[in-house]
């Protein structure tokens, strides 16, 4: 089914972009309430970056395929600071990191405090990441199952513009609104979030436990 939208030349993005992708119907999201609040009222993009010059020590670098589903799962091991390639952000724990690229894969993760990381670590990510941080003291985590859900999933691919990599702008992220009804369950939600998170870190502490015990054998 074709979906068509109608703009006035004065409702056209600046620069009169004529691109018919941004004005795809899609991309507003329309809760059943009017009682919202707009994500860039919660949260504020990070944009701390670094370059291979930099002299960072050791770094632990996460890519689009490292974060899925509200989980950072990686089997990577830290590198020199001058082996990163090219120009990374810097992340942080009870930050969020979701992909602007392919959204459809829902790469989106809360950094928690329980990954196992050498001391010294530095934790930084591709710049295909938005890095969400929280506007005041208060955990952010209650938006990982708000950005999965599937009426979020569908405006940002709905947002995505260009060619070969088409990516979501973060305009279209900061203007999510966020329903009421979710907002009044947040501190319950980034709790329970942060639970499963944890969960998941010593389920993956228990397996590693067992597979070192059982290599053990073969030296015996």
């Amino acid at each position: 089914m074709a979906l068509i939208s109608i703009r006035r030349r004065g409702q056209l993005a600046e620069v009169l972009t004529l691109a018919p992708e941004r004005y795809d119907p899609r991309r507003e999201l329309q809760p059943l309430t009017k009682r919202t609040t707009l994500l860039t009222q919660v949260v504020r993009i990070v944009r701390r970056t670094v370059q291979p010059s930099d002299k960072l020590g050791r770094c632990l670098v996460l890519d689009t395929s490292d974060a899925r589903e509200g989980i950072i799962a990686y089997r990577k091991q830290p590198v020199d600071g001058g082996e990163i390639g090219s120009a990374k952000k810097i992340i942080e724990s009870k930050q969020v990191i979701i992909s602007r690229l392919r959204p459809y894969l829902r790469q989106v993760a809360l950094v928690d405090p329980w990954m196992q990381l050498p001391h010294s670590t530095v934790l930084i990510c591709s710049t295909e990441f938005f890095v969400l941080g929280s506007v005041d003291d208060r955990s952010i985590a209650f938006l990982i199952p708000f950005l999965l859900t599937e009426q979020v999933q569908t405006v940002l691919a709905a947002s995505q513009e260009g060619g070969h990599h088409p990516r979501f702008e973060d305009s279209a992220l900061l203007n999510l609104p966020i329903p009421e009804a979710v907002l009044r369950r947040r501190d319950e939600v980034s709790a329970n979030v942060e639970e499963c998170v944890h969960l998941f870190r010593q389920s993956e502490s228990r397996m590693a436990q067992m597979v070192r015990a059982d290599a053990s054998a073969f030296d015996h």
